[in-house]
């Protein structure tokens, strides 16, 4: 019994450990990362289709940069400048998510970073404590509506999406 739960511990510290924050000179072929797994699961959080989910899952490594390179090109808001302004901005909420969420929280599996990949930053943040539970909402305004994200602190240290 007691080696099955340092067997699962180890597992999980070693899962976070893979979180480690990069910076932005790190950023590989224009991506947030090189790793597929983390590949998979940014574009599983930003893509609509789950069909053309599926197509890049399939792809190996220059497969996936590629096909990702083409997605975002397609979402370039200004063609005339350089970079791919969408795919910068997409590349900081990760590095951000790997830098604010690590450890017990997740990494980019949390569901903080999940939102936060999706939506950005929140325009505000509220810390209450309800019952000796703790709460965070984060507030974003959608198409002029405000949409409230709750987060509420679980026994394992992570903040799980309640609603």
């Amino acid at each position: 019994m007691i080696i099955n739960i340092f067997f699962i511990i180890s597992l999980f510290l070693f899962s976070c450990s893979s979180t480690i924050e990069k910076s932005t000179d790190d950023i590989v072929n224009g991506l947030w990362s090189s790793d597929l797994d983390e590949l998979d699961i940014v574009m599983f959080y930003i893509m609509d289709d789950s069909n053309e989910y599926k197509i890049i899952k399939k792809l190996d490594k220059e497969q996936k940069i590629l096909y990702i390179k083409n997605y975002f090109s397609k979402l370039d808001p200004d063609i005339s400048t350089i970079g791919n302004e969408s795919l910068d901005e997409l590349n900081k909420r990760v590095l951000a998510c790997k830098r604010l969420f690590l450890g017990f929280d997740g990494g980019i599996l949390s569901d903080r970073s999940r939102i936060y990949i999706i939506y950005g930053p929140p325009q505000n943040i509220i810390e209450k404590k309800i019952n000796n539970s703790n709460f965070i909402t984060w507030n974003y305004i959608i198409e002029n509506k405000i949409v409230e994200f709750n987060f509420l602190l679980d026994k394992f240290e992570r903040y799980k999406l309640i609603n």
